[in-house]
């Protein structure tokens, strides 16, 4: 990942908290902010992070991604990188051969991480005024697993399920971002009300989390291209930025190299309350074509390598 000359003079801050104890784990996570005594008369914005790693591995303060964080805070955006449960970390792979059981196991990791990313943010709401942050502008992005957490957690606080109580009353994300993410759901997700503005990235050629679907029994992945049909469809504001013949780097890619598209959604879609749906379609000419057409069960196997 590239290394950018605002990372070596960094000239921000970075705090770090305790938001829980759960059994043998302590969760924490990390502020990142820059002052500036002309912009911060206002409460700031803030972006929550959760990291990539499978649910089985993966760290909050991963040195690729400190530079994206950086940027966003001298933005004038406040960055907490939180911590969660890895609930696939202890699990013997040779038990999760078969769709079912390890469908079983996700949902398991997904509601723990979900449940973390809960936490972490009724942390932030209820320091919002120490911190003097705005609590109705929190944004919530991950990547690869994160980025699962993320969707997921907008899922159920949209719909307002039995794990989204754990968020204060009336709470609701300002937007989300996604790299490389999918939900994780029986039947196609059903959205009882209208979700934040959402910013999906994905590759069509990702063998880690689905482009569009991957399902068994009518239980599995719905990815990037489904839901972004499905935001569509309810004229939600979204921003799809598509990779043509692209795996999972997506999961990494866009916090160098799109840097300018998040924040020009950050701007105009979460902040400003633009009523867009903006597709971008990305495609490298003379490319290699990949392989696109992954079952759950080639999921499985590539997820528990």
């Amino acid at each position: 990942m590239q290394i950018f000359a605002a990372d070596i003079d960094w000239i921000g801050t970075k705090q770090t908290y305790q938001f829980a104890i759960k059994g043998t784990d302590t969760l924490r996570l990390d502020k990142y902010e820059v002052k500036n005594a002309v912009i911060d008369t206002v409460p700031k914005p803030v972006l929550l992070f959760a990291f990539g790693g499978g649910f089985k591995t993966g760290q909050r303060d991963a040195a690729d991604y400190i530079p994206y964080f950086h940027f966003l805070a001298e933005q004038g955006i406040v960055v907490v990188s939180t911590d969660y449960r890895t609930g696939l970390k202890n699990l013997d792979a040779s038990k999760l051969s078969s769709p079912m059981t390890f469908s079983t196991s996700l949902i398991k990791a997904i509601s723990m991480a979900v449940e973390d990313f809960y936490d972490a943010t009724t942390y932030i709401v209820n320091h919002s005024s120490a911190w003097n942050i705005n609590p109705k502008r929190i944004i919530a992005n991950g990547s690869s697993a994160g980025a699962v957490t993320t969707l997921q957690a907008v899922y159920e606080c949209t719909n307002l399920t039995k794990l989204s109580s754990r968020l204060p009353e009336g709470f609701n994300y300002a937007g989300a971002i996604s790299f490389a993410g999918a939900i994780f759901n029986l039947g196609i997700p059903q959205w009882k009300d209208a979700p934040c503005p959402i910013m999906l990235f994905h590759g069509n050629a990702d063998k880690l989390v689905p482009f569009d679907k991957a399902i068994l029994n009518n239980m599995g992945f719905w990815g990037s291209k489904f839901l972004a049909g499905q935001l569509t469809e309810m004229k939600v504001p979204h921003y799809f930025y598509m990779v043509e013949e692209e795996g999972h780097t997506m999961a990494s890619v866009p916090m160098t190299r799109n840097r300018d598209d998040i924040m020009s959604f950050i701007h105009r879609l979460v902040f400003n309350h633009e009523s867009l749906m903006l597709n971008t379609n990305e495609v490298v000419p003379g490319k290699a074509l990949e392989k696109k057409d992954f079952t759950l069960q080639d999921y499985v196997i590539n997820n528990i390598k």
